[in-house]
């Protein structure tokens, strides 16, 4: 059954909308679909079904999660140290596994997790729960910004604690596909909700006082004024892979074990556990 929606204006730039597609969401609920007049923002009727739709938080169909979290430790580290200061403290906001986090850390940068709704497995000892009022250099949010129901409060938490947030996101094309046309709906696992365009995404740097930069599926919203062609460069795998290796890092690996442990990296009588090497 379908729940008929309140949603009457943009949640992105207040236009009004249009009822504009509906498709099958988790097999079984009609679903409708509204996007904006003016910046093209798509989301969907209230979400009704999430609690359904996270009953398992990772969807078993996203079998790019590892993958995924490879090549954006590659892009992240690049555009840190091209563009950030890396002695900041960071944070992964909506870290999932936190896997990422863990491969950052291992990048030697000083990076903590925060997720709602999925258990920390990597990251252990690093999460930071409630961060309102803490500060970091830079907040980290992938694959986040299609979940969200009302994306502007969740950037304004951010943005209490950060001037810059690096996140990723699929952009809607021109003309737009409908749902059942591209595969980023998701309409097996109802996670995704809301889909973005860049109109959409340069009115909310505008709204906040923010520059906008994208490229790719990589998006940073931020105060500070950067190069888009060292941003560019970041965004690029193989380039960033290169800038990597040529600038070098010192990973926390041996410091954090001797944080979780008490012990250090093979310390007389303790010996070197094959999980931290």
């Amino acid at each position: 059954m379908s729940v008929v929606s309140d949603i009457m204006s943009c949640k992105i730039c207040s236009a009004p909308v249009d009822n504009w597609a509906h498709a099958e969401v988790l097999h079984k609920y009609q679903v409708s679909y509204f996007m904006c007049s003016v910046c093209g923002f798509v989301n969907t009727e209230r979400p009704y079904w999430l609690n359904e739709a996270y009953s398992e938080p990772i969807a078993p169909s996203d079998l790019g999660l590892v993958s995924r979290n490879l090549g954006l430790a590659v892009t992240a580290d690049a555009t840190i140290r091209l563009l950030f200061s890396h002695e900041k403290r960071f944070l992964d906001f909506g870290g999932g596994t936190g896997l990422f986090v863990r491969l950052m850390r291992d990048r030697g940068h000083d990076f903590f997790w925060s997720d709602e709704h999925t258990k920390n497995t990597f990251a252990t000892g690093f999460d930071v729960g409630d961060f309102a009022g803490q500060r970091f250099g830079l907040i980290t949010a992938f694959e986040v910004f299609e979940h969200l129901e009302d994306p502007r409060p969740v950037l304004e938490k951010l943005l209490a604690c950060t001037d810059s947030v690096l996140f990723t996101t699929g952009l809607l094309a021109s003309p737009p596909p409908k749902p059942g046309e591209w595969w980023y709906y998701t309409l097996d696992t109802g996670q995704h909700i809301s889909f973005f365009t860049k109109t959409s995404l340069h009115l909310l740097a505008r709204d906040y006082g923010l520059h906008f930069y994208t490229s790719g599926g990589l998006h940073l919203l931020t105060k500070k004024r950067i190069s888009r062609s060292l941003f560019w460069l970041a965004s690029r795998g193989r380039i960033a892979r290169l800038l990597n290796s040529l600038i070098g890092h010192r990973s926390l690996l041996a410091a954090d074990y001797e944080r979780m442990t008490g012990s250090k990296l093979g310390q007389p009588g303790q010996g070197k556990s094959r999980s931290a090497q």
